[in-house]
């Protein structure tokens, strides 16, 4: 009679500790709706385009050189360039900024200056421009770091390997490069940069640019600055993704190192974050019309485990029968 309530206290413990639930808790797809449209407009301001800046080619640049010269005057003479912050500095301490200023603009100011050295006029000083490069500062996480001239035709990735490239291993890490040209300021994702370039017509060198090379961390979690797409399941590399717009399902799983011999095919999901919370889409890849558009922020799921019904009840039967077993063995020690 003592095995048997003990058998019976046993069992009930069982069955209340599955009972005792807390059914009144915060749930992630609450935290999910409220925090959806905050993450949508800083994704956005963060990753910004290029700003057009072709209407600032008609002005003079940091990095343009020009060239000065006077018959009469041997120190009046030589090539000279304007400097990181636009300063141009010339022969007698004369010293202008190129900045905003059309050539003619800044060829008056010059000669205005020199006008004082001679009595009968400067028309005998000749100014004129010679090149016309810019000066780029390069810094962060690249082989070599520093101010370099380049053409207004060169494109972010010629500008980088300037400074030696990238310092790290860029096809399998992420990186990002804040570009600071006069009062923009924006970012590059390089990873889509250097594999698709759709941007590199648009990055237009005004002089005195700064590029600021940084290691985005994957693993640290999303966050409402860096679009991933998470994968998980049957792939060779689980993880975070880089988001790449228009990209197809089949573009981040071979990101992902492609998939894993025995996955299912007939149950994969992707889980979405929506205003009205964490949504479930399955798809199957025999069927192409299911397959869906990817978002940033999805989770693609590939299961790597199928069970029948009849699989799932005997699962159940031998867990019902591991209890009675683990229960019997306790009784029996008694």
């Amino acid at each position: 009679m003592k095995k048997l309530l003990l058998f019976q206290a046993l069992l009930f413990m069982l069955v209340g500790c599955s009972s005792n639930e807390i059914v009144d808790y915060p749930r992630y797809t609450d935290q999910i709706a409220k925090q959806m449209q905050n993450q949508k407009k800083a994704l956005d301001k963060s990753f910004s385009e290029a700003p057009d800046l072709s209407s600032l080619s008609k002005f003079m640049a940091p990095g343009h050189s020009f060239g000065i010269y006077h018959p009469s005057d041997s120190k009046l003479s030589g090539r000279f360039r304007a400097d990181f912050n636009g300063r141009l500095r010339l022969p007698y301490n004369v010293v202008v900024d190129v900045k905003n200023k059309t050539f003619d603009q800044l060829r008056e100011e010059v000669l205005e200056k020199y006008s004082r050295f001679f009595q009968k006029g400067v028309g005998k000083v000749s100014f004129e421009l010679s090149r016309r490069d810019y000066y780029v500062e390069v810094r962060g996480l690249v082989k070599k770091p520093g101010r370099y001239l380049v053409t207004n035709s060169d494109t972010l990735d010629m500008v980088i390997n300037q400074a030696g490239g990238v310092e790290g291993n860029i096809a399998e890490d992420y990186f990002s490069a804040t570009m600071k040209q006069r009062q923009y300021t924006y970012q590059v994702l390089l990873n889509n940069f250097f594999s698709s370039g759709n941007i590199s017509d648009k990055i237009q060198w005004v002089g005195g640019d700064s590029v600021f090379i940084s290691k985005l961390d994957s693993l640290a979690g999303m966050t409402s600055e860096l679009p991933f797409v998470t994968i998980l399941g049957g792939v060779q590399k689980p993880g975070k993704v880089l988001f790449q717009k228009d990209a197809s399902l089949y573009n981040f799983i071979e990101k992902s190192g492609g998939v894993i011999p025995g996955i299912s095919y007939h149950e994969s999901y992707v889980f979405r974050n929506t205003p009205e919370g964490v949504q479930k889409i399955q798809f199957n890849f025999d069927k192409p019309e299911s397959i869906p558009v990817i978002y940033p922020e999805d989770t693609i799921f590939m299961n790597t485990q199928v069970q029948t019904k009849g699989d799932t009840w005997l699962s159940r039967i031998t867990q019902v029968a591991s209890i009675i077993s683990t229960i019997a063995l306790l009784i029996i020690a008694l």
